[in-house]
């Protein structure tokens, strides 16, 4: 497997800034093994190139009959997210995974990992650690890639987190003036049910200029991907819905003076 699919360590140049992070806020790193242990590990990350994963698992969906030649067309979703390995150790990883394969969207084992490093979620370490796999996904979608004799097409979709899909459109964030990802929507317009509410932006327009496209700050990183192909994971819109309700629900039995030891009891074990 290491021979098919190789991993390629990435020097992130960030070893010495760790280092001195950690001798300025010792606070932040109180046990001594998670010290070390960051700064073994900082500055390194692993890549794995997303056609030698391909050429190893159409074949497979191809036997399987996932994938069929009546269609060549594999559609191809992508995401990244930040994790917390173990106190203030984070990781940001990046994977991708077989949208044709519909009974195994949800399952771990059929998201493939291309890019994992120690760190933080900002655009500069994201444009560095994803030049070689943003370029691999240009060439897919422009050109396909050749298996066992057949060509095969792309279609690509990404997903993701807001504070990560903000970081790849080059936007300044959730919380600025021109917040959205779709359309040029003010912050301020937020519950206005009025408004024509459709996609406003195009993927060319906003990589051609962005500094012409309201809350634009860098170049978008994924321009190979249209803007109606980029969607939020449902977890994230689900959980965020339901902390909300779960507040409103909070406020109405406080507003009603209900809010007591017989009302928290019928809750957690309603719970």
């Amino acid at each position: 497997m290491n021979q098919l699919i190789k991993i390629s360590l990435v020097d992130m140049n960030e070893k010495d800034k760790l280092e001195a992070a950690l001798e300025s806020d010792e606070s932040e790193f109180r046990n001594p093994e998670i010290t070390q242990e960051a700064i073994d590990i900082i500055g390194i990350g692993i890549y794995r190139s997303i056609k030698d994963i391909l050429n190893y698992i159409i074949l497979h969906l191809k036997k399987k009959k996932i994938l069929k030649l009546s269609d060549p067309t594999i559609h191809l979703r992508v995401s990244g997210d930040k994790r917390n390995v173990r106190h203030k150790i984070k990781h940001v990883m990046i994977t991708f995974m077989i949208l044709n394969h519909k009974e195994h969207h949800h399952h771990a084992d059929y998201h493939y990992t291309t890019i994992l490093y120690p760190g933080t979620e900002n655009y500069n370490t994201l444009e560095f650690i994803l030049n070689p796999f943003l370029s691999e996904l240009r060439l897919l979608k422009e050109n396909g890639l050749e298996v066992a004799g057949i060509l095969w097409n792309f279609e690509l979709y990404f997903s993701s987190d807001w504070k990560f899909l903000a970081i790849c459109l080059g936007l300044n964030g959730p919380t600025f003036k021109y917040f959205c990802p779709w359309c040029l929507c003010l912050k301020h317009q937020h519950g206005d049910l009025n408004k024509n509410w459709h996609i406003e932006k195009n993927m060319k327009q906003i990589t051609a200029r962005y500094e012409d496209v309201n809350g634009h700050i860098h170049p978008p990183l994924i321009n190979m991907i249209a803007i109606d192909h980029i969607i939020f994971d449902e977890l994230h819109v689900f959980l965020r819905i339901t902390d909300r309700l779960w507040e409103l629900v909070l406020v109405e039995i406080k507003e009603h003076d209900l809010f007591n030891d017989l009302m928290r009891e019928v809750i957690i074990k309603e719970m």
